[in-house]
């Protein structure tokens, strides 16, 4: 079967991303991918595939493999086939299994030593460039050939004719794995729990409005956490649920009625049935199977600690249950922290553990044994000792967490992410020589993008396969801690890249600054400054780290509806006050717009400052609604006019608001010059009168008779 050009070249360019994808999702590396689309690669032809099953094959079972084959060089090849290896042996560790998972298309030791006669299947009789052709291959499992309990990597060889072969030889090659363990077979389950987290990014306002559609998307049946959602209550009993009190509260408040912002408009959602739906099925899972909660908003402790907002970490830690129990109509049942890159410091574990948390998720990575030559694979928990109390560590499993974030793009990825799982733990279950089995199935991010088409037959397998058993996160919680030593991985620098920025948990600092100030001068703050010290935590999510820009519009956003706040107390003064001396009083007008009382201080201040001095007024309490006129004593030096601000204090003494600026004019120097021109006016005017009353008297002594002249 041939195609047009034309179709050949849409064929290659549909195929590509798959192709790609594909080969990503069974762990080659990008030097591998580029090394087999080059022209001079051995591998001329790719394989995707699209289905196996089943995923675990019993006896009396057909494998049934169907896929797709392209032409990737640039020459044609014929006589194209597909032939079905298996390994000789299963494989000895799970570490083997990522090692095969990674080779490339010509590996010096082929896994899959043993070709299975009379597996091959035609594909095409000539496969041109950019050619795309499907295949299906079909063998009973009797047929294989297994032998020992394991896993075993398999192979789609593609086999074919090029350059003038004159024999058949490899064109490409794809590598999975199948797990045996067949009815019979010794094992003793290893425990598996799986985390489940529900977290969105909550970019919503002082006010409760969305800054964008985000969250009602994924809240939708087919959305992120409405798949989730759905999922996980498929598997209710599988799964351990962890959810953001944050992301619960929104999807209440959206049930009722929301606005969100469109296209820099606000205007009214329409996802409010979504989110009452969503909202119900987590409730019925809370009710029924219990439900953890985040620190609320899931805020970043390592970078709000290193910013010096340790408070804001305990204020999500202790805020958070009663949001979430508010919002599910329930009791959650504990906090937990998943710590955002798998790894948490000390200073951080400190302020978590003096807040109450008693339970954090991190990388098994991150505490690796005190000692190398210990083994810790099995143990899913460990003790973690802060400067407070010891809490309880929850070792999510790299391996696996590695397998759940692999690309899910098509079904070539979803596939090969769930065959090296069911290996890996197979394998995993089949060889570990240890009292202590258990594994932690958790996603690197609560805000886990899940494919069901991968994480369902997990779920499933979870129960049904042999070497599994599903375990709750409270059974773990509930069991001795590991008595093995165990250090602490280093919170390095790469870790503190991840963080929140500096400068943006400084913007964050600057804003808790001004609202302290606001709540300090209200006499009955409740209900006035909790919508703002919530949306600060929300500004201080760790989800963030991934979308700065809605960070930032959020920070923004927040300051903003401060400010205007702040601005409904001021001071109404303003203009020239002249004092009839170089002391006086200056009259000053405050307004309160709030809906509650406040008390404030007022000071004047002047620069320079020894041109002025005024004793500051404090605890002037207005109503809420009216202004209060009070009177300031101050002392003027000097005749030129005295650019005066008026600042209002908070119950410390410190500044609040943006202060107003008045002018002062002494008319004390100007009294005392005018004294002093009418003092020296009268002087002349006595030497004036003096002279002249002198003149006269000689004048009259030289007009008497006998008198001899001057």
């Amino acid at each position: 079967m041939h195609r047009s050009p034309v179709g050949r070249v849409v064929a290659a360019a549909a195929a590509a991303g798959s192709l790609v994808a594909g080969m990503t999702g069974i762990g080659l590396t990008d030097a591998a991918i580029s090394g087999a689309a080059a022209e001079d690669s051995p591998a001329r032809i790719q394989v995707v595939l699209e289905s196996l099953s089943p995923a675990i094959p019993t006896a009396g079972q057909t494998l049934r493999l169907r896929g797709r084959v392209i032409n990737t060089s640039q020459q044609p090849v014929d006589d194209v086939g597909i032939l079905l290896r298996r390994s000789s042996a299963p494989v000895a560790t799970r570490l083997d299994v990522a090692d095969i998972a990674a080779l490339d298309g010509t590996p010096d030791r082929e896994p899959t030593d043993v070709p299975l006669p009379g597996t091959r299947v035609e594909v095409a009789d000539r496969l041109a460039p950019g050619e795309l052709q499907a295949f299906s291959v079909r063998v009973p499992v009797a047929s294989i050939g297994f032998t020992d309990p394991g896993s075993y990597p398999i192979a789609l060889e593609v086999l074919g004719r090029a350059d003038g072969e004159g024999t058949d030889s490899q064109q490409g090659i794809l590598r999975t794995f199948l797990p045996w363990v067949p009815s019979g077979t010794e094992v003793e389950p290893v425990s598996l729990a799986w985390l489940w987290p529900l977290a969105g990014w909550p970019a919503v306002t002082v006010s409760g409005v969305l800054l964008d559609d985000q969250t009602a998307a994924e809240l939708a049946p087919e959305g992120r956490l409405g798949a989730l959602v759905t999922l996980g209550e498929r598997n209710a009993g599988t799964v351990s649920w962890i959810a953001d009190p944050a992301l619960l509260q929104v999807a209440a408040q959206m049930s009722q009625g929301y606005r969100v912002v469109r296209s820099g408009v606000e205007v009214v959602g329409d996802a409010d049935a979504t989110a009452r739906a969503w909202l119900d099925q987590v409730s019925r899972i809370a009710r029924t199977f219990g439900l953890r909660t985040l620190p609320y908003a899931d805020v970043d402790a390592s970078a709000l600690v290193r910013g010096g907002l340790s408070t804001d970490v305990v204020r999500a830690v202790t805020r958070g249950p009663g949001i979430a129990d508010a919002a599910v109509q329930g009791a959650t049942t504990g906090t937990v922290y998943w710590a955002p890159s798998g790894r948490l410091d000390r200073a951080a574990l400190d302020v978590l553990a003096s807040a109450g948390v008693s339970t954090v998720v991190v990388s098994a990575d991150a505490m690796p044994a005190l000692d190398d030559t210990v083994p810790v694979e099995g143990q899913a928990t460990a003790a973690l000792p802060t400067g407070f109390t010891s809490m309880r560590a929850i070792l999510a499993d790299p391996g696996l967490t590695a397998i759940l974030d692999l690309p899910q793009l098509t079904e070539s990825d979803v596939i090969a992410a769930r065959q090296r799982f069911l290996a890996e733990t197979a394998t995993l279950a089949l060889t570990l020589d240890s009292t202590e089995r258990a594994l932690v199935a958790a996603p690197s991010t609560v805000r886990w993008r899940s494919t069901s088409s991968l994480v369902a037959p997990l779920l499933r397998a979870t129960r049904t396969a042999p070497w599994l058993r599903p375990v709750a996160l409270s059974t773990l919680l509930e069991e001795p801690t590991p008595s093995t030593m165990r250090r602490r991985g280093g919170y390095g620098e790469r870790a503190r890249e991840g963080e929140l920025p500096r400068t943006y948990v400084t913007a964050i600092s600057r804003t808790t600054t001004q609202l302290d100030a606001f709540t300090s001068i209200i006499d009955n703050p409740v209900g006035v400054t909790e919508p703002f010290s919530e949306a600060l935590l929300r500004a201080a999510s760790s989800g963030w780290r991934t979308q700065p820009v809605v960070g930032d519009e959020l920070l923004a956003t927040i300051r903003d509806d401060l400010g205007e706040q702040t601005a409904r107390v001021r001071v109404l003064s303003e203009g020239t006050l002249t004092l009839s001396g170089e002391s006086g009083r200056v009259p000053v007008t405050i307004a309160n717009d709030l809906d509650r009382s406040v008390t404030v201080g007022v000071a004047l201040r002047s620069l320079p400052s020894l041109r002025l001095s005024s004793e500051p007024i404090e605890g002037v309490r207005i109503e809420a609604g009216r202004m209060a006129s009070i009177d300031l004593d101050a002392r003027v030096v000097g005749s030129e006019p005295l650019p005066v601000q008026v600042q209002l204090l908070g119950p410390d003494g410190e500044d609040y608001g943006r202060p107003a600026t008045i002018t002062l004019v002494s008319t004390a120097y100007a009294q005392a010059a005018a004294w002093v021109v009418a003092a020296a006016f009268l002087a002349i005017v006595i030497f004036v009168v003096v002279g002249v009353a002198r003149r006269i008297r000689k004048a009259r002594a030289a007009a008497r008779p006998g008198s001899r002249p001057a």
